[in-house]
């Protein structure tokens, strides 16, 4: 059983090697945004946006490996091995396929038939990406985080490479796509090489052989792959409607208000692959004093971190946009302000605690019912308004399905809402948050220079949520392994409200 420290240390591990991947996207967009300009960005997002959908034409195959693994005997890994490795690799040619042949109608739903070459290049991309992914679970489950890393690392170097190639010599747009399907194989080789070496403990690879589990794996495998096939068309319907609907110009200038900050997703999945399997653990006990004891000051810990960085975005946003994006991006500044507007939610993985409660039914209805809302409002909206419509729809969908997960929070567990939510903690971050921005604003508003702006701005607000977080308490953030400290471990934080 590993002990607090070993799960912190193993999370830091892969969170690190993401957090690079995930980073070096973030600088892709950036790059690509300031030296192609809004059109050719937009272009560029109308192939690589479908960089999100092989995840779901994995079919979910990764993540049974997950379960098997730990539960098959070594006589059956080779086979199980061996099944897997050739269904990911059938999963991988329909990839290249649907994208060789349906490129035109691809291209033909966003209005840009001059991305059919790029599709396809882009497609055989994917299949490599999709033959890779049995990286992950493997070694995870056999404890090789430094070949995980060494994977996420060589990704992430090559995609920033990629962005210093593009902005100091003009390549062409089709150029980055074949650099890309060059580097799917030479990432699936590494894998596959890396797997090699694991030989001694995961046996021979027998294929053909593990005929009798295929059903068995596509049946475990086929929910998660629809639970993340919603989870991710939720996050990429507002771009295929703007594309769709307004072209690749508004895509360019509507993706850079929709970017995601980086930072979040890799904090958020760091904290909670520590504090998941203690809720896990908790549920299977019926702790649910406890459950909502580890909830709340989860709440408080990423609440402290994000809140401020949300209050600082929203209000310095005409200053960020251009100084980061470029000048050109002017319309991009109310679509990042708007979708900064579910920030405040980013303070937790809400459907992971509903997950941990043992109903995962009920975030898939949910998820679906929110993806049903996003569609209909996304359709509706951009009619309406243009592209604000999009951004404003995926707002709403998002504070409904949280609202909705949040109420199966609390009545699975049967407390209050005060004993879940740190309603005192969240106030005191969110005066201290207001203070800071109005001090900032107030202090710095004839500044003409955006770069001007942001140094002082960001040295203001600092200063001024240290303070108001001093005098409130916050500043003292607790360590990450301090999550999984109970509330009467004796360390002083037996409150409920952080």
């Amino acid at each position: 059983m590993l002990d607090t420290h070993q799960i912190a240390g193993r999370a830091s591990v892969v969170g690190s090697g993401r957090g690079i991947y995930v980073l070096s996207l973030f600088l892709l967009a950036i790059g690509l945004a300031r030296s192609m300009g809004a059109d050719a960005f937009g272009e560029f997002q109308q192939v690589f946006m479908f960089n999100a959908f092989f995840i779901i034409l994995t079919l979910g195959i990764p993540e049974t490996m997950y379960f098997f693994l730990p539960r098959l005997k070594d006589d059956e890994r080779a086979a199980y091995f061996g099944q897997t490795l050739l269904m990911l690799f059938t999963a991988g040619l329909l990839i290249a396929a649907v994208f060789i042949i349906g490129a035109p109608f691809l291209a033909r739903i966003q209005g840009n038939p001059g991305i059919i070459g790029n599709l396809r290049i882009f497609g055989v991309y994917g299949a490599f990406m999709v033959f890779s992914a049995f990286a992950d679970p493997v070694f995870i489950t056999y404890h090789r985080l430094g070949y995980l890393f060494i994977l996420s690392a060589l990704h992430g170097i090559f995609f920033i490479a990629l962005t210093v190639l593009r902005f100091f010599i003009p390549v062409s747009m089709s150029a980055l796509f074949w650099s890309m399907m060059v580097f799917g194989a030479i990432k699936l080789a590494v894998a596959l090489v890396m797997m090699m070496r694991l030989r001694p403990e995961t046996g021979p690879i027998r294929f053909f052989h593990g005929r009798n589990m295929i059903l068995l794996q596509l049946t475990f495998a086929l929910p998660v792959a629809m639970s993340k096939a919603i989870e991710i068309i939720s996050v990429w319907l507002d771009k295929f409607v703007v594309s769709a609907w307004l072209g690749s110009q508004a895509l360019g200038v509507f993706f850079v208000g929709a970017i995601e900050i980086p930072f979040i997703a890799v904090l958020l999945s760091s904290i909670y692959s520590v504090i998941t399997p203690v809720l896990n653990k908790l549920n299977h006990e019926s702790d649910n004093e406890k459950f909502a004891f580890y909830v709340n000051k989860s709440l408080s810990l990423t609440a402290k971190i994000i809140w401020p960085l949300f209050a600082y975005l929203l209000t310095f946003a005409d200053h960020i946009i251009p100084l980061v994006f470029g000048e050109g991006y002017g319309a991009s500044v109310p679509i990042f302000r708007i979708y900064l507007l579910m920030m405040p939610l980013r303070i937790a993985l809400f459907g992971v605690v509903v997950i941990a409660l043992g109903k995962s039914r009920a975030v898939f209805w949910a998820s679906l019912g929110a993806l049903a809302v996003n569609a209909v409002l996304n359709i509706v909206l951009v009619e309406l308004m243009g592209m604000p419509g999009p951004a404003l729809a995926t707002v709403i969908s998002t504070w409904l399905h949280v609202a909705v997960l949040l109420v199966i929070i609390v009545r699975n567990l049967g407390v209050s809402w005060l004993t879940l939510i740190p309603c005192r903690t969240l106030t005191d971050v969110g005066v201290a948050c207001l203070g800071s921005s109005m001090a900032a604003y107030w202090l710095t508003f004839k500044i003409d220079s955006d770069a001007w702006v942001i140094i002082s701005t960001l040295a203001i607000f600092m200063v001024g949520y240290l303070v108001a977080g001093t005098r409130a308490g916050l500043v003292k953030l607790p360590r990450l392994n301090d999550l999984t400290k109970g509330p009467d471990s004796g360390d002083g934080t037996d409150r409920t409200d952080g």
